[in-house]
């Protein structure tokens, strides 16, 4: 599967980390399974599917096994086969099925959906609004000001409700970056990362906020450190490298003594540095002992990082970044959340330059049911040369001019073929249907 090709992995472990990441919140293993084969109008909400009636590279599916969570992926099980081999324990169904109606029919549930160009039209002012107000309080704070938790709550409410009703226009926004409010859009951009994990693992709305408020909050420390560290150009000394790490125990100490905000965000202050394997800072610790919203606020951050110019680097294309992060789960990063994250943003994000194999380039605009195969707006035609902009949908297996199925051929950084994600979205790129 191209999953397996982008990320280097073998079958057993992608079917492992599939499964894994269903049980991200109860953190418990199931027992005595009964593996059958069942139609697939028999399939119910727990039940983790093993094998299809059909070779899985033939499938939508992006792993080799497929944790049945929801009514929508039964209704996607069932487009695909006729019959399925199933794992299941009775204890998994009922609790699994009491899952799915919160997330069915809750407080997301009532969130109504919309189009990505009509949500990104609300959320970019959101996100804009949000982000002057973020620069604004960190810069007080840089003065000697104390913490207003209200502003983050707000701004942090207003990015909940935009991603609960098309959280690709989000991952679009966080595609975008202005140097202006650098350290403010990156504090925005983690924390709608992080709220789309949440999501995805089936969080409530107040814990989606939480986590939210945690992302946008887990560098306040740096508003600590002198500007001399913050804005070297070149690499850091050692002495000013043990200084930057400091950041996290003055985060920590900052969010201890504000009110208004949630009071675990703290803790991820603290400990977003930490990882798995006991190598991260300030305390060394493990996997058990970190916060599971540190771990999640932490791979938000290296993704973002990696995916933003540095003074040392150039950016890196999403999809490589993922690959990156993908390749260090179980040391710097937590597994299950690794595979959780993939399965949120997707293999190609919104806002990724993609090159077909036809040699036309796009940009991702959102994703489909079939990870694999975005919608995407073509920029380029095969020359190199601008071309009218035209949305093709690859999950419907669209056609170029030679009557060839589109498929990606491979991701670029942004600014590759002078294509700006920022300039274009400006500029008034066609984000519609």
């Amino acid at each position: 599967m191209l999953f397996n090709k982008l990320f280097k992995t073998d079958q057993k472990t992608a079917s492992a980390e599939s499964a894994r990441a269903a049980k991200i919140k109860s953190g418990k293993t199931k027992v005595r399974k009964i593996h059958v084969k069942v139609s697939t109008r028999d399939l119910r909400v727990g039940m983790i599917v093993t094998e299809l009636d059909k070779p899985w590279e033939e499938s939508r599916f992006m792993f080799q096994q497929v944790a049945i969570e929801s009514s929508s992926d039964i209704r996607e099980m069932q487009e695909e086969c006729s019959f399925v081999y199933v794992d299941y324990d009775e204890d998994s169904l009922k609790a699994a099925k009491k899952k799915s109606r919160i997330r069915d029919n809750g407080l997301t549930g009532n969130t109504p959906k919309v189009s990505v160009q009509e949500e990104l039209n609300t959320t970019s002012q959101v996100h804009s609004l949000a982000t002057q107000a973020v620069s604004s309080l960190f810069e007080e704070m840089r003065l000697g000001a104390e913490l207003n938790g209200t502003v983050v709550r707000q701004a942090v409410s207003g990015c909940v409700e935009s991603i609960l009703r098309n959280q690709d226009a989000s991952l679009w926004l966080t595609r975008m970056k202005n140097k202006d409010v650098g350290t403010a859009q990156h504090s925005m951009n983690v924390s709608a990362l992080s709220i789309i994990m949440a999501k995805a693992s089936g969080m409530s709305t107040r814990e989606m906020e939480d986590i939210g408020a945690c992302g946008m909050l887990h560098d306040v420390g740096k508003t600590r450190l002198p500007t001399s560290i913050l804005e070297k150009d070149g690499p850091l000394n050692v002495a000013e490298h043990e200084e930057m790490k400091r950041h996290t125990i003055y985060g920590r100490d900052i969010l201890l003594s504000t009110k208004n905000v949630m009071s675990g965000a703290a803790d991820v202050a603290h400990c977003h540095h930490e990882r798995p394997d006991g190598k991260g800072f300030p305390n060394n610790l493990t996997s058990d002992s970190i916060p599971l919203y540190s771990k999640i606020v932490s791979i938000a951050e290296a993704y973002d990082n990696m995916t933003t110019a540095q003074v040392y680097r150039e950016a890196q294309s999403p999809s490589h970044a993922l690959q990156e992060i993908y390749s260090k789960r179980g040391n710097q990063f937590d597994e299950d959340l690794i595979v959780l994250f993939i399965e949120a943003i997707g293999i190609f994000p919104p806002g990724s330059i993609v090159e077909m194999v036809n040699k036309e380039v796009g940009i991702v605009l959102a994703n489909t049911a079939d990870k694999l195969r975005p919608r995407v707006i073509m920029i380029l035609d095969s020359l190199g040369e601008p071309a009218a902009q035209r949305v093709v949908d690859l999950s419907r297996l669209e056609t170029d001019r030679e009557g060839a199925i589109y498929q990606i051929k491979t991701t670029h950084s942004d600014g590759a073929f002078g294509i700006n994600i920022d300039e274009f979205q400006r500029a008034g790129l066609r984000i519609g249907e």
